[in-house]
């Protein structure tokens, strides 16, 4: 066996030159995907899992807890960026802005810190995640966990121990393989554990390679973690032509598209298909028009009506070309960040918020169509909120396996989360209807002597 390399892991090896410590680090071929967020203790949820499909779907009724779940995924992807924890969900200084409510808002009623979790899928098995991040009276790490394959089976491969003598610091211990006691070191407790790995582990032995391979693929997968919150009214601006990468907001979507025209016309042209099954109009192009000073802005072309300029379209045309250039374009089109330098694939995980706002019911087969695609070609998975019975109504039975209730508890009032088909009551409810049309209308084939109650799926549901 080549020094430094695996035995037995499933991956294939290759050089990593630019690798910090010289480590060599497993290559793999597609990015890995997130399968499921744990929210232990976070905002509204206390013990809640939220899996994660090729296309996830959370319905619920307001205020049920649907943002603060998505907000459990926006907070570990923020955190595996390496940066301090309050940059990260404050963001003082970028452009992102805080998550919602803040740091202390990710706190659950009466505690002073919050807990998160996540599963990353690979070949050789699953990687898992925890952390406990205290607010008060200051922000540190107290509890971080990383478990992930090695030669010999899962193991624990970071634990953290007891805090330091000095304030900022947590004892960690990493998986080396060897007999005896694991190497620990003071790590800074003001920042991911694992996103220091890294930094410590020497990598000369099999079992420190696992645990930093482990770790660089946990982090690939939580910043490939994207949440799309297209605001129209920012998108009618002129943008700088280079600013390629969509951002957050789709501000600078012209600029997207128009990169998109220049290198790869093929995708382009497909882009202006979707357009063309949006509206009952003709459209003759969509074109990128350019300022004196070089910076650029989107044009609908619509023959005899003449050409409509990006700060005249309507919300749901522009906001329909910033979902459907978000899907079709994968990863590589969005403003994802650095990617962690460790020579791994970034699978993407695209979050939209009520995919339907702006956009007609008659084209949610059409949105569902695309992004079944996207998950298919661009290995993108996606998390979507939605209130449209047709949206509903276009899912198809296989979906209904990625479609999660969010509800509260009455007596508690902890958000909790269910899989539509493990309901009581689902499969009688699907006899009366698609499901937008049970939804609204609470259609359920009652049994016809009244045996069965179903006031609790009508409840979950929204219904009534």
């Amino acid at each position: 066996m080549e020094e430094g390399r695996p035995d037995s892991g499933p991956w294939p090896v290759s050089r990593a030159e630019d690798a910090p410590c010289g480590v060599r680090y497993v290559e793999q071929v597609t990015g890995h995907a997130i399968e499921e967020v744990r929210l232990t203790a976070f905002k509204s949820f206390h013990g809640a899992v939220l899996p994660l499909a090729p296309l996830t779907v959370l319905i619920g009724r307001n205020s049920s807890g649907k943002s603060n779940a998505l907000d459990g995924l926006e907070v570990l992807s923020r955190l595996a960026r390496g940066d301090d924890i309050n940059e990260a969900l404050e963001s003082r200084r970028s452009a992102a802005g805080p998550v919602r409510g803040g740091l202390s808002g990710c706190v659950p009623h009466g505690s002073d810190r919050f807990s998160l979790g996540c599963t990353i899928g690979t070949e050789g098995g699953p990687i898992t995640f925890d952390v406990t991040i205290q607010v008060e009276p200051e922000v540190r790490i107290i509890e971080e966990r990383l478990t992930g394959p090695t030669a010999s089976g899962i193991k624990p491969l970071l634990v953290s121990g007891e805090p330091s003598q000095h304030r900022d610091r947590i004892i960690t211990a990493w998986h080396n393989g060897k007999p005896g006691r694991n190497p620990s070191a003071p790590f800074l407790n003001d920042r991911l554990l694992t996103a220091q790995l890294a930094l410590r582990a020497n990598g000369d032995s099999e079992g420190e390679l696992h645990a930093v391979w482990a770790g660089a693929t946990l982090l690939t997968a939580l910043t490939g973690a994207f949440h799309l919150d297209p605001v129209p009214h920012l998108m009618r601006q002129y943008v700088p032509a280079r600013d390629v990468h969509l951002r957050r907001t789709a501000e600078n979507l012209s600029a997207a598209i128009g990169s998109i025209q220049r290198v790869d016309p093929e995708l382009f042209s497909s882009l202006v298909d979707l357009l063309r099954g949006l509206v009952d109009h003709e459209i003759e192009q969509l074109a990128v028009s350019r300022s004196e000073l070089g910076d650029v802005m989107l044009a609908l072309d619509e023959g005899e009506l003449g050409v409509t300029p990006a700060r005249e379209m309507s919300d749901g045309m522009l906001r329909f070309l910033a979902i459907a250039t978000s899907l079709l374009t994968g990863g590589s089109g969005l403003e994802l960040g650095p990617t962690p330098s460790f020579g791994l694939n970034r699978a993407l995980t695209l979050v939209v918020e009520e995919l339907e706002n702006g956009l007609h019911p008659s084209q949610a087969a059409e949105v569902l169509r695309l992004v079944r695609q996207a998950a298919a070609g661009n290995e993108t998975r996606v998390l979507i909120t939605t209130h449209s019975p047709a949206l509903l109504s276009a899912l198809s039975g296989d979906d209904h396996q990625g479609v999660i209730v969010c509800s509260r508890d009455r007596t508690t009032g902890t958000s909790l989360l269910t899989r539509l088909t493990e309901l009581d009551g689902y499969a009688t409810a699907m006899g009366a209807g698609p499901l937008g049309d049970v939804v609204t209308h609470g259609r359920l084939m009652r049994e016809e002597h009244g045996e069965q109650d179903y006031s609790e799926f009508d409840r979950l549901l929204g219904i009534g």
